[in-house]
């Protein structure tokens, strides 16, 4: 069972507002708000942000009430492309097709596009490179379309390789902005740079993470998850626990059946975490779809009490599963 404390998010927000001081705060709430509840984040910190920024058009909409810009950050087909530019939301142009879509749907509304462009910086995922602003420009020239900003995205954590990357993207924007007088909210932080250093800002910065809690030490994190020990089993060493026999009891034992499993986002690569029962931490052993199972030793841990998976004190993320998906996925 999940808990959301909203609160909680309104003072992560905050702190965000004031160290970014004359920067624009754009609230990243793609795909339901991390997990969070997308309309309920939003109307808790719609007047603490300047932007919101989301995954998809379906999302962006729902999110126009609310009377804030909001930039639907991946590229769309047609169909989503001219819903977008109806409800005149800002839309994405990240590759010359991309810009042909967006042009094409203006068009045919005869209307004007608000879009932001895209930089590939060195993630080489989506964005224009350098040596293609040249004609990004050429045919910007001839489209109905308003560019009113342009961002990239950090791949890394470090100032070394942020640097790397803020030296590409403002080549590029540079590049730009010779050919594109118009003023650019320009834009590349995330979480992680948005605490790192200042430098970063820019125009505007995107937090997501940081909203709900995690990247720094004074964030407060908003979503706990629980689960219900439904069983207690003794059993004798040398016992399979689960499907595989991949855990096998190297002594006499008790195993505490929570339930919670992978369909609730408990994934099989999270065996070995440590889970919260009472005021002690134990070793998650085998995950089924529906079941944890979780060996507690010798301790009296009782059928009703309460295993906490996600708070913070308990984290159970690691390398395969990281924080991102667990705020997404476990509920």
């Amino acid at each position: 069972m999940q808990n959301i404390d909203y609160n909680a998010i309104e003072k992560n927000t905050l702190l965000f507002k004031r160290l970014l001081g004359k920067s624009k705060l754009c609230a990243v709430l793609k795909n339901n708000a991390y997990g969070h509840g997308l309309m309920h984040v939003a109307r808790h910190i719609a007047e603490l942000v300047d932007y919101f920024a989301v995954g998809s058009v379906d999302e962006a909409e729902q999110l126009l009430a609310l009377k804030k810009d909001v930039l639907v950050l991946l590229p769309q087909n047609e169909r989503n492309t001219e819903r977008a530019i109806k409800s005149n939301c800002t839309v994405t142009v990240d590759s010359f097709s991309t810009l042909d879509t967006v042009d094409k749907v203006a068009k045919n509304l005869k209307t004007t596009a608000r879009v932001h462009i895209k930089i590939d910086s060195g993630m080489s995922r989506l964005g224009f490179q350098y040596l293609e602003i040249a004609k990004l420009l050429q045919l910007l020239s001839g489209a109905n379309i308003e560019v009113e900003g342009i961002f990239s995205h950090f791949y890394g954590d470090t100032e070394r390789e942020c640097d790397r990357q803020l030296q590409q993207f403002q080549m590029c924007c540079e590049a730009f902005e010779k050919g594109y007088t118009k003023p650019l909210i320009k834009h590349i932080a995330n979480t992680g740079a948005t605490l790192l250093n200042s430098k970063y800002h820019l125009d505007m910065a995107r937090v997501g993470l940081g909203l709900f809690g995690y990247g720094n030490e004074n964030l407060l994190p908003a979503k706990s998850v629980t689960a219900d020990v439904i069983a207690v089993k003794n059993v004798v060493a040398g016992s399979v626990v689960g499907y595989g026999a991949k855990y096998v009891c190297a002594t006499d034992t008790r195993i505490a059946v929570l339930n919670i499993g992978y369909a609730m986002g408990m994934s099989r690569t999270l065996i070995g975490a440590k889970i919260k029962i009472g005021e002690c931490f134990y070793t998650v052993v085998a995950i089924c779809m529906a079941m944890t199972l979780v060996d507690v030793g010798s301790d009296n841990v009782d059928v009703g009490q309460t295993a906490t998976l996600l708070r913070k004190d308990v984290n159970i993320s690691n390398d395969q599963v990281i924080i991102y998906e667990l705020l997404c996925n476990l509920k």
